[in-house]
């Protein structure tokens, strides 16, 4: 049907904002501190950190591409 739109963008958006809110968690236990340097949680800090990184950057690739289809917001001129 042409008038559908597949909204797999949309949705990729935001499974990836739930996994990052995900992430968040294992953040917050990596500040956790035995001591004043802990290796296991600068460990864990560098393991969670880059997937952060490559989904926040695949999120905003996505949120690009979404904005640039954009035809028109509001009502017609």
């Amino acid at each position: 049907m042409p008038h559908k739109q597949n909204p797999v963008l949309a949705e990729l958006l935001v499974t990836l904002a739930r996994f990052n809110a995900g992430s968040l968690g294992q953040i917050h236990q990596a500040m956790v501190h035995e001591l004043e340097r802990s290796g296991a949680a600068w460990a864990l800090e560098w393991m969670v950190l880059p997937g952060i990184a490559e989904t926040t950057g695949r999120a905003l690739t996505v949120a690009a591409t979404l904005c640039s289809q954009i035809r028109r917001i509001g009502t017609p001129d």
